[in-house]
């Protein structure tokens, strides 16, 4: 009777193999279950703090630094890697208003890139000048800050004017 000695070896083993090979191939690298986690997530939500503007004239302080409050909005996009960003600025320290602005960046790992925002005007005392916009960005996970750096740049009659926002936010 070694058949059904056979058959109970058989049986085992294909036991074995099913739990071995269900270990091995439950979960996804990037999370349990098969559920992909979403790096973004991490970073959505409310962040306040500080801000700081700065005018230029040839490379050369012409008003500022600007201190103020601000308040961040950060969501998420439809398009995956890509955030959304709302900064509410009010200025502080005897100066008045403030600007909000709303861009959308790609997200590298915990660094960000302003895509949408391109162009901007520089307020002087004379008027307004065109000029071009950059923003960049890092989120600290460790200590939930939030930080924003953008340069606005124009020429007019040959003087070189940069504008200079720098946004550091805590996590509520």
């Amino acid at each position: 009777m070694a058949t059904p000695f056979a058959i109970r070896h058989v049986r085992s083993a294909l036991v074995a193999l099913a739990i071995i090979a269900s270990l091995t191939t439950a979960c996804k690298k990037s999370g349990i279950g098969g559920v992909d986690v979403d790096p973004r997530d991490q970073y959505v939500g409310t962040y306040d703090g500080t801000s700081r503007r700065t005018y230029y004239v040839s490379a050369d302080i012409f008003q500022g630094p600007i201190p103020g409050t601000s308040t961040t909005t950060v969501t998420k996009s439809s398009n995956p890697g890509e955030i959304y960003i709302e900064n509410k600025v009010a200025f502080n320290g005897g100066f008045t208003g403030g600007y909000t602005v709303k861009v959308t960046a790609t997200l590298d790992g915990a660094n960000f890139t302003v895509i949408d925002k391109r162009a901007d005007q520089i307020d002087l005392l004379n008027g307004k000048v065109d000029s071009d916009y950059a923003a960049t960005g890092t989120f600290d996970a460790a200590t939930k800050q939030f930080v924003y750096s953008a340069t606005a740049r124009a020429l007019r009659n040959g003087a070189q004017y940069t504008r200079t926002d720098e946004i550091t936010n805590t996590r509520k």
